[in-house]
C-alpha cells in the first residue's frame, strides 16, 4: 500500500490492482454560506453542544446544582464531538478500483457506508484526459455576508469568494460518455495522479 503524502489522493497498489482514492471528485464550489460558515468539525461541535445541553439540563433537574452537572456537561460533549466527526460527518471519499485481471472498473463512494457508484468493463476506458473548469461566485450577497462575519471575528478566508480554477481528471470511456474521479485546484498533483493511472492502464 502506498499513501501519497501531501496529496489529496491515495493510491494503492498491489499486482494487477490500482486502487485510487480521494476526496476531491466534485469541481463544485457548494453553497457559498455552508462553505465558509459550515464544516464538519463546526457541525460536530455544535451537534455535540446541543446533546450536551440537554444533557446538563436533565442533570440539574434531578441532580440539582452543583459539580456533577458540569461533568456531565463535558462527558458529553467531549465524546459526543469525537463520535460525529468520526462516523456522522465523516469525509466522503471517492475509490476507483481498476482490476487488470478481473478486467473491471468499479467506482464507489464511501462516507458512513461503502455504496458502489459504477462498474464497467477496464477495456471500455478509452483515454485518461486532465481537463479545466472556472468556476464563478454565484451567491455575491452571501460572500460578501460571510467575509463581514470572518472579518469581525479576526479570522478572515484567504481566497474566499474568488473565480477558482479546477483541473479535473476524467476517464473516457467508448461509448462517449466520461467518469470524473479527482477534482483538484492544484494542477501538479492532477498531473501525478494522471501519470501514475494512464502508466497502470498502460494506454
Amino acid at each position: 500500500m502506498t499513501e501519497t503524502q501531501g496529496k489529496n489522493y491515495q493510491r494503492e497498489k498491489t499486482g494487477d490492482i490500482f486502487i485510487f482514492r480521494t476526496p476531491n471528485f466534485s469541481a463544485e464550489r457548494g453553497s457559498v454560506l455552508h462553505s465558509g460558515i459550515f464544516n464538519r468539525e463546526f457541525s460536530s461541535a455544535l451537534s455535540s453542544l446541543a446533546v450536551a445541553g440537554l444533557a446538563y439540563m436533565v442533570a440539574v433537574i434531578y441532580l440539582r446544582k452543583g459539580l456533577l452537572p458540569h461533568v456531565v456537561f463535558l462527558l458529553t460533549f467531549v465524546p459526543g464531538f469525537l463520535f460525529l466527526r468520526k462516523f456522522v460527518f465523516k469525509e466522503k471519499l471517492m475509490e476507483v478500483l481498476f482490476d487488470r485481471h478481473a478486467g473491471k472498473t468499479e467506482i464507489f463512494i464511501a462516507g458512513m457506508t461503502r455504496r458502489k457508484k459504477d462498474s464497467f468493463p477496464l477495456g471500455n476506458i478509452n483515454n485518461v484526459l486532465i481537463e479545466q473548469k472556472k468556476t464563478a461566485v454565484v451567491n455575491p450577497d452571501g460572500v460578501e455576508f460571510v467575509e463581514k462575519i470572518s472579518s469581525q471575528h479576526g479570522m478572515p478566508i484567504p481566497g474566499f469568494g474568488e473565480e477558482k480554477i479546477f483541473f479535473l481528471l476524467t476517464l473516457k470511456l467508448n461509448d462517449g460518455t466520461d467518469r470524473l474521479i479527482f477534482a483538484d485546484s492544484n494542477m501538479r498533483d492532477v498531473m501525478d495522479a494522471h501519470n501514475e493511472i494512464k502508466e497502470f492502464l498502460k494506454i
